[in-house]
C-alpha cells in the first residue's frame, strides 16, 4: 500500500508534467560571461506555450552535433541556423537528451508524422509542429537584465512526466 501512495504522490508532484511544449530559447545577460558549456541557447521544456520571465531559469539543453550516450543537449537535423526568433529550421529530426532527468533521451521525426521515440525505438509520444509563438522578453533578475528570445517548436502529447526546474 505504501508503494502505491508514493507512486501517486510522485505522479502529481509539482514540477512534473505529462504533455509539454518544446521551445527554442536564447538567454542573454549583457556583461555577464556565458555559462560554461554553452547553456545559453537551445531547447527548454515548458507546460505553457507562452514564455514569461518566470521561465528565465529553465534549464536550456544546448545545441549539439551529438547527444548520444551521456551527452546532454538537443540536436536538430538538418540543423540550419536561421534568424531569430526561430533559430533552427526546418525541424526534420529533433533529438534531445536530458540525461538522468525526465524526460530522458528521445527523438521526434518529421517523416513519422512528428511521433516521438525513445532510444529503444518505442513510441513515447505524439508531437505537433508549432512555430506560432515567438517571444522577445526583457526580464529583471535582482538588478540584472536578462533577455529571452525564441519560439515554440513542438507541442508533445506524452506520458513522460517531464520535470521542470
Amino acid at each position: 500500500m505504501k508503494i502505491s501512495i508514493i507512486a501517486i504522490a510522485a505522479a502529481v508532484a509539482p514540477g512534473a508534467i505529462a504533455d509539454f511544449w518544446l521551445t527554442y530559447m536564447a538567454r542573454d545577460v549583457p556583461g555577464a560571461p556565458k555559462l560554461v558549456g554553452g547553456t545559453n541557447e537551445g531547447a527548454v521544456f515548458t507546460k505553457d506555450q507562452q514564455i514569461t520571465c518566470s521561465d528565465m531559469r529553465s534549464t536550456i539543453y544546448s545545441d549539439a552535433d551529438d547527444v548520444s550516450g551521456h551527452r546532454i543537449g538537443m540536436r536538430t537535423v538538418p540543423g540550419n541556423i536561421v534568424q531569430p526568433p526561430i533559430y533552427r529550421d526546418p525541424l526534420e529530426v529533433v533529438e534531445f537528451n536530458t540525461g538522468m532527468g525526465k524526460p530522458g533521451h528521445h527523438t521526434i521525426y518529421k517523416d513519422r508524422g512528428y511521433a516521438m521515440f525513445d532510444v529503444d525505438g518505442k513510441k513515447t509520444g505524439q508531437c505537433h509542429l508549432n512555430r506560432s509563438q515567438a517571444f522577445q522578453l526583457k526580464c529583471d533578475d535582482n538588478g540584472d537584465t536578462v533577455y529571452l528570445e525564441g519560439s515554440t517548436m513542438f507541442f508533445c502529447e506524452s506520458d513522460l512526466n517531464v520535470v521542470l526546474d
